[in-house]
């Protein structure tokens, strides 16, 4: 039988490893099984060929061969690890040889899971292991989970090529983990609660006027008891399974009175006075001022949350942490019912609730949003409760996830949202030019000749663009218009037919075409990380450089007239104080965060530390340097254009960017969805935004129509003539 696993049903593996067990970990991949193709109690994930080859091991009989066969996407052999041991620090060292390694990378791959969801992962892509290359030892080390309930070691294949692995070894503290006693879990608080685990036991479809009341009202106490009651952050109690046993209740006509009984089980708490931080350092206040309308919830509710909001709290919560260094928000604890019935009502609910109160109390741009929080909340339960289906409620959760306007908010990696635009894609490269959508490039797999670069298509199976644009927008979470439209580029060929009917507006009129689709794959463009125009300029393109090369780079530029960095694409190399260190003779301030607190859910304030980039260097690059930006330009693109920029003889050109930066945090809602969050604010050194303005050029430029059947890069061209003049 082949041991092979969706990836879906590996997040649901629980092994439990007796003592005896433990001491029988086959890390070097020694012990095998007649007939199948992997060592016993590995498993492979993605669909590339693998397979024991005693041909090639490193020093013992056998090592793993990952085969990519020029297929697309990934291959992966993974190896279950139980996660109950002590310690700080979990190391995987592995042997790996690679051969023909292209569009892609190699490496070792671990992952601690919690939950169904992974907690901490490490798979050296930033490392980008390409080529050919004989046995080498690697390792990889994360901060070890002692929350975690499994951990997957593994040895991983992206793009095209070969590659071997062998003799992995783990340790924790620098111990081996086959000499380590494991412990012996007690099961938590929270999970002795099982009355809800196989669903909330609540169904509804529609709504009266008095049930949308008390939910918009449950949404919001349960949001705020969550995040500000003490005995919710001991971890003690299962806050979802609570919210499943109030949901009945709301036909109540005296629900507040209900609600006040419901928080009073928790237990009383401490008080005290708080007091805020100076003005200065104040960037966003907790929207709280509800709990005190009393026009909006009964007296007696409004005093308790009011008490509740004065409450004396600690550093630690059950469901929120934040990371020590960047210290944007860790969403901790959050179940993700795998198996949800898209029937059940209550569950739904959760979702809505979860995500609207993550928001509320650890976005950090929630004052940049359009449309007010609260009524996006009364919009969206009645919305979410009226779904069938999973098709419906993912949709609807990612229209809810759209509300926050971030671009690094959307589902992502979701199966049936994916579907919902098709499994099949026209080999065409199209972008938002002069708001049409224009064919950019020809991919290789494209076989016919009755398209050309710089068509205009009109439509599509008899769409209409704008009306396509009209029924899909909602489903594309942006920051912006401009990057809206990017991510719509990528979605607007996806079908689900063997063939796509395009009306095209050419050169010599209107024609109408059919395009041959191939299976949906992510095409990549490969451009060198760096060249010489015109003798004189040195050119950077961030999107392939290798660890370590800019150093190489600007050895060979530094007597250039200019430099040209193109940020129109996410650095594979973090270049902010690399490349910096070569083009200041100073330090400068580039950027201030805001963080959220823990204390005060929903208060934001301006990080007390000053980031500084550059160094004393009097051989520093001298030349101009134009950095070039579109709505490509994201999340690290711009933090990094943020610090180029207050180099000496600095531009930005261009046009604008994502307008999403800042680490990001994961949140995972009910049906294992996965979505993102910016996590911290990024503000210039004088205060303004950046998130949904993203950087703005000094020098606006953009691509024409005419530019692109011409075949030139009028970016470039422009930042050429800058440094030319």
């Amino acid at each position: 039988m082949k041991k092979i696993f969706s990836f879906a049903f590996i997040l649901l593996v629980n092994i439990l490893f007796s003592q005896s067990d433990v001491q029988k970990f086959n890390l070097d991949f020694e012990k095998t099984i007649k007939g199948e193709n992997l060592p016993e109690d590995w498993i492979k994930w993605g669909k590339y060929d693998l397979k024991i080859d005693s041909t090639q091991a490193y020093k013992s009989k056998n090592s793993i061969l990952i085969d990519a066969k020029n297929g697309e996407g990934f291959g992966s052999v993974a190896y279950a690890l139980p996660a109950n041991f002590k310690g700080k620090k979990i190391t995987l060292e592995g042997y790996i040889k690679y051969e023909n390694a292209t569009e892609g990378f190699v490496g070792l791959l671990m992952r601690i899971d919690k939950n169904g969801k992974s907690i901490a992962f490490d798979n050296m892509k930033q490392q980008m292991l390409q080529g050919t290359a004989d046995w080498k030892k690697y390792s990889v080390t994360l901060e070890f989970k002692e929350n975690a309930d499994q951990i997957y070691v593994a040895g991983i294949l992206n793009g095209k090529g070969k590659a071997w692995f062998d003799n992995f070894k783990v340790t924790i503290d620098g111990k081996p983990i086959e000499s380590l006693t494991p412990i012996k879990k007690e099961i938590s608080i929270v999970d002795k609660d099982t009355e809800f685990d196989g669903g909330s036991k609540f169904e509804l479809t529609s709504l009266n006027d008095n049930q949308k009341r008390n939910l918009f009202i449950l949404g919001k106490v349960w949001g705020f008891v969550k995040y500000y009651h003490p005995a919710i952050a001991e971890g003690k109690i299962s806050w979802d399974y609570e919210l499943f046993r109030m949901l009945p209740k709301i036909d109540s006509k005296n629900f507040d009175t209900d609600l006040v009984q419901w928080i009073n089980k928790l237990g009383t708490f401490k008080t005290e006075k708080k007091t805020l931080p100076e003005e200065s350092e104040i960037k966003l206040l907790p929207n709280t001022k509800w709990i005190a309308d009393t026009s909006l919830i009964s007296v007696e509710l409004s005093e308790l949350l009011q008490n509740i909001n004065n409450a004396v709290r600690q550093d630690n919560h059950y469901y929120i942490d934040f990371y020590k260094t960047v210290s944007n928000p860790i969403f901790n604890n959050e179940k993700v019912y795998l198996k949800m019935n898209y029937t059940d009502s209550g569950i739904k609910l959760l979702s809505v609730f979860r995500y609207w109160n993550m928001i509320e109390y650890f976005f950090p741009n929630r004052h940049l949003m359009d449309e007010h929080w609260d009524k996006v909340l009364k919009e969206f339960i009645p919305k979410m409760t009226a779904t069938k289906d999973e098709k419906e409620y993912t949709l609807t959760l990612v229209e809810l996830i759209g509300k926050i306007q971030d671009t690094h908010a959307n589902v992502w990696g979701n199966k049936i949202f994916d579907n919902f635009f098709g499994e099949k894609v026209a080999p065409i490269e199209v972008k938002f030019i002069e708001n049409k959508v224009v064919v950019v490039n020809l991919r290789e797999e494209y076989k016919e000749a009755n398209i050309q670069v710089g068509d205009v298509i009109v439509s599509v199976n008899g769409v209409l663009i704008e009306d396509w644009i009209k029924n899909n927008q909602k489903y594309f979470p942006s920051s912006n218009y401009p990057t809206q439209l990017r991510g719509m580029a990528n979605k607007i060929l996806r079908t689900n037919n063997d063939n796509l009917q395009l009306t095209l507006e050419t050169i010599s009129g209107k024609k109408e075409v059919s395009v041959v689709t191939i299976p949906f794959k992510y095409f990549k463009n490969k451009p060198v990380s760096h060249k010489v125009i015109n003798e004189n300029i040195g050119y950077i393109y961030p999107g392939t450089l290798k660890e370590g090369e800019i150093n190489e780079i600007m050895d060979k530029f530094l007597d250039k007239k200019g430099l040209i960095v193109d940020l129109r694409c996410y650095p594979s190399e973090f270049l902010v104080f690399s490349l910096n260190r070569y083009l200041l003779n100073e330090k400068k301030d580039f950027v201030k965060f805001t963080t959220g607190n823990i204390k005060t859910p929903g208060l934001f304030t301006i990080k007390d530390y000053e980031y500084k980039v550059g160094r004393n260097n009097k051989n520093y690059f001298k030349g101009k340097v134009i950095i070039l930006v579109n709505e490509e330009t994201q999340s690290q693109a711009e933090y990094t254009a943020m610090a180029l920029r207050v180099a000496p003889n600095a531009k930005v050109l261009g046009s604008t960017t994502a307008g999403a930066d800042g680490n990001v945090s994961e949140i995972y809602l009910p049906g294992n969805i996965f979505t993102w969050i910016s996590g911290i604010g990024v503000l210039t050194p004088n205060g303004s935004e950046t998130q949904r303005v993203g950087i703005i050029p000094d020098v606006k430029i953009e691509p024409t129509i005419k530019g692109i059947r011409e075949g030139k890069d009028e970016v470039l061209d422009k930042a050429i003539e800058l440094i030319n003049n």
